[in-house]
């Protein structure tokens, strides 16, 4: 009986201990699981290498549709387990690809959008890119108002007066150093010695509201050497345009620009004039026009390549930094979408990093889409001779920031824009113009 009792006993304790022990290895299954899942979802570095993966795209640049659709093919061939759906937006479309994409349900893995959407309407898209490898290479990766590295420069730009080389240096006889010209004074001898040569109306002043508003009215915003204290100055009503000098010296070289005198559009200086203005200026009929980098597309359909930019000058003092500069910085940025799955930010992170350090990825951004790099590990340089401008002023010091980076594109283009306009069409007075300004900032 006695050893009955001890059989039955040793019997019950291996199943105690069976049963513990599946206890405690079910217990430690589960606790790994759940550290695994928190790996994965905190550390996208974490998804196994080869998991097939597709991301989408949304880029903004419409003018390199087709050059987008080669990068995806380039990357695609190097990381076969990622799939990459881009979309791109049509040149001028003012609903972005973005805000199109997500409005039918689509959750856009990377987008591409203007540095001040990443830090007001798109502040809560993003994840933290300060951890990135490629920070280090670059000094225009875009930070939040908390000092976080949000954004990834996809391209710098820049912009001023465009000028065709060959009908000025014709003009002024010789060699001609854009950054010579310093002064409002020296612009309109410049005209003159244009107009003196056989160039009836030196300038094609193109009056679209992006044009006049966003890019050539937000200048005056470099006075200060942060353009967002002037902007909170704006919103708070304590900056006074009507009486601010900058401000006013910008609107007397606009006037200039699209005088009758001077412009081919003078008489109607109001119109569609974006394809005209730049036939104009590469055949040689006109010399100069208001534009960036962007445009050498169209004047390279005419004339070939030899163009080049003055700085936009304010005032006639030869010493002011506002005369011998042109406006350039990171214009276009990548973002990556914190609702993504933490496969897919893994896989967009690799796609930025393509751009960065790999030899195809570096070759298609600035040989293949003409893309000034923010990276300084590129060895490429653009062959595009507003982009390679564009690129000596950076080196030479001669640039601010890029002005359009500190306001509302769309607000400036849609409630400004017209604006703007009517003051060039002289049916608004420039103190009509500064109210305006003034009171669209105080009202929002």
């Amino acid at each position: 009986m006695r050893k009955t009792f001890v059989s039955v006993l040793v019997l019950l304790l291996a199943a105690v201990l069976v049963l513990t022990a599946c206890g405690g290895t079910g217990n430690t299954t589960a606790e790994s699981n759940t550290n695994n899942s928190t790996a994965t979802n905190n550390n996208p570095s974490a998804v196994a290498e080869d998991e097939p993966v597709t991301i989408i795209i949304a880029n903004g640049k419409g003018e390199l549709t087709a050059l987008y659709e080669q990068a995806a093919k380039d990357f695609m061939t190097e990381n076969p387990n990622i799939t990459v759906e881009v979309h791109t937006g049509a040149v001028g479309d003012s609903l972005s690809v973005l805000d199109r994409l997500t409005s039918s349900g689509v959750v856009v893995t990377l987008a591409m959008v203007e540095p001040n959407g990443v830090l007001e309407k798109y502040k809560d898209f993003g994840i933290d890119l300060s951890g990135e490898r490629w920070v280090e290479e670059t000094n225009d990766a875009i930070k939040n108002a908390e000092g976080t590295i949000v954004g990834f420069p996809f391209s710098i730009e820049g912009f001023g007066l465009v000028y065709n080389k060959q009908v000025v240096e014709n003009a002024v006889g010789g060699s001609f150093d854009p950054f010579s010209i310093n002064t409002r004074d020296k612009l309109i001898a410049l005209f003159d010695q244009l107009q003196a040569s056989g160039v009836q109306y030196p300038v094609a002043y193109q009056t679209e509201g992006w044009s006049v508003s966003n890019h050539y009215s937000s200048q005056f915003l470099n006075q200060a050497e942060d353009p967002n204290s002037i902007v909170n100055q704006l919103k708070a009503g304590t900056f006074d345009l009507a009486s601010n000098e900058v401000w006013n010296g910008y609107y007397d070289t606009m006037d200039l620009l699209a005088s009758e005198q001077y412009n081919k559009y003078g008489e109607r200086p109001i119109g569609q004039y974006y394809d005209d203005a730049h036939v104009s200026v590469g055949k040689g009929e006109s010399a100069i026009l208001f534009n960036g980098n962007w445009a050498f597309d169209s004047l390279q359909a005419v004339a070939g390549d030899s163009f080049g930019f003055i700085p936009v000058p304010v005032d006639n003092n030869p010493d002011n930094p506002l005369n011998n500069k042109i406006v350039a910085g990171p214009t276009n940025i990548y973002i990556i979408n914190k609702d993504a799955t933490p496969a897919q930010q893994e896989a967009a992170k690799k796609y930025l990093n393509w751009l960065v350090y790999d030899e195809v990825g570096q070759d298609w951004l600035v040989n293949k889409a003409q893309v000034i790099s923010a990276f300084k590990n590129n060895p490429h340089k653009v062959t595009n001779p507003l982009g390679a401008a564009i690129a000596v002023a950076i080196a030479q010091g001669k640039t601010m920031p890029f002005s359009t980076n500190y306001i509302v594109p769309g607000d400036w283009f849609s409630i400004l824009g017209p604006e703007v306009q009517q003051y060039i069409d002289k049916r608004k007075s420039r103190e009509d113009l500064a109210q305006a300004i003034q009171s669209y900032y105080t009202s929002n």
